[in-house]
């Protein structure tokens, strides 16, 4: 019976020794697996973390860049518009330019050739009618205005508004500078029209009555192509001002 009873006793020291091992080597096992969870979970939420700090990154410059695209468009508009209005101050810049006679032209008009009698007057005659005068070359600067001309030189003195034609003895004066004949006026215009409103019989009377009498010189033609020079003379102003 105390055998019995010792070798139980032994039995059930060594089961519990077998429990103690067992449980030892349980937890030695759980533990290193609950760590290497842990690691990849901690490993798993950086790269979400990071996936959406890199998706704000993104959305933040696409927005960037739309705004930089928007206000690069904008720029662009405005400096279209900007370029549009250079190039129409430009354009009337050149056009006032054209009006005011201060650059070169060219087109087609009419030429015409004014000069002396080659006539000698006879002993004692008054040599006037002879002779081409100021008011000569007026009168047919007027009517080449009223054809419409555009543009007329007097010997490669432009006219403008400001242009003069006066006599000073027997020298002629355009733009204050001294011309002799033959004079050539040339005007920038319908060449059709001018030769009619020329050849009209109801002007330059005087003109022509002079021609059929004395032998001036008196021819028009229709001319192609003219080049006008540009006005070289001063604008002398003594009372207008700038409106304000």
């Amino acid at each position: 019976m105390t055998r019995f009873r010792r070798k139980h006793g032994n039995n059930l020291a060594l089961l519990a020794v077998g429990l103690t091992v067992g449980l030892l080597l349980a937890t030695s096992w759980r533990v290193p697996a609950g760590t290497h969870a842990g690691e990849a979970n901690d490993r798993e939420e950086r790269i979400y973390l990071s996936i959406e700090r890199l998706e704000t990154e993104q959305r933040d410059l696409r927005e960037t860049l739309g705004s930089l695209r928007r206000e690069l468009s904008e720029r662009q508009s405005a400096a279209e518009a900007e370029s549009d209005r250079l190039e129409a101050l430009r354009a009337e810049l050149e056009r006032q330019q054209l009006l005011a006679g201060l650059t070169e032209v060219h087109g087609p008009g009419v030429r015409i050739i004014l000069d002396d009698s080659a006539a000698n007057p006879p002993a004692g005659a008054d040599a006037s009618p002879y002779l081409i005068h100021e008011q000569d070359l007026r009168d047919i600067v007027n009517l080449l205005w009223m054809a419409g001309s555009e543009a007329i030189a007097i010997n490669d003195e432009r006219l403008v508004a400001s242009s003069s034609i006066y006599c000073v003895g027997s020298t002629v004066m355009v733009n204050s500078t001294r011309l002799s004949p033959p004079y050539a006026i040339r005007a920038i215009g319908n060449p059709r029209v001018q030769q009619d409103y020329l050849r009209n019989p109801s002007y330059l009377p005087i003109l022509k009555e002079k021609k059929r009498i004395y032998s001036l010189r008196f021819d028009v033609d229709a001319q192609a192509s003219l080049v006008l020079p540009a006005y070289r003379g001063a604008f002398l102003t003594e009372y207008a001002r700038p409106g304000e």
